[in-house]
């Protein structure tokens, strides 16, 4: 099975949970997770969530300088179309304490080269605004409360992200 490109969404609520979801598409030409899921469905999301799990666990996360533990609530799995185009996709969750002005998110990890193309959105309430970010690459912000960027396969992400948006009051 090989990744071919992922999505990632976040978006913010003005109380501080920070929803999470990823989706990753794959090609499998031999068609093997398909039968790996028909025959251990259960096990397989298990597996894969427990994968992600350990990820994140190697992530530091912190909201406004105060680390909080990113954690996996769901995982699902099906297929674009055809056995041989398999996606996986990830809930997780975590909060912050968020106040009225300035809010810092960071996220600091491994550093690695991307062997998928893959893109973000950051959907931050309605009544906030992104201000800065340092996320490795272009980035744009539109409207105000949104912020997105994509990412090209073979490119060296830095290991490093911050985003500083606004609650307006």
């Amino acid at each position: 099975m090989k990744p071919i490109y992922a999505y990632g969404y976040f978006i913010v609520s003005p109380s501080g949970d920070f929803h999470q979801i990823m989706i990753y598409e794959y090609v499998d030409v031999e068609e093997e997770f398909a039968q790996a899921l028909k025959t251990r469905f259960e096990k397989e999301l298990e597996t894969m969530k427990n994968n992600m799990q350990s990820f994140l666990e190697e992530e530091v996360v912190k909201i406004n300088g105060v680390v909080t533990k990113p954690k996996v609530v769901l995982v699902n799995a099906g297929f674009r179309g055809s056995l041989k185009r398999p996606f996986i996709e990830f809930l997780i969750h975590f909060r912050g304490d968020l106040t009225a002005g300035y809010n810092t998110y960071e996220n600091i990890y491994e550093s690695e080269v991307t062997t998928y193309d893959y893109s973000v959105v950051w959907v931050f309430p309605p009544n906030s605004e992104v201000v800065e970010a340092d996320v490795g690459v272009e980035y744009e912000v539109k409207p105000r409360n949104v912020l997105r960027f994509s990412v090209k396969k073979g490119f060296r992400i830095p290991g490093y992200e911050k985003i500083v948006f606004r609650l307006i009051s």
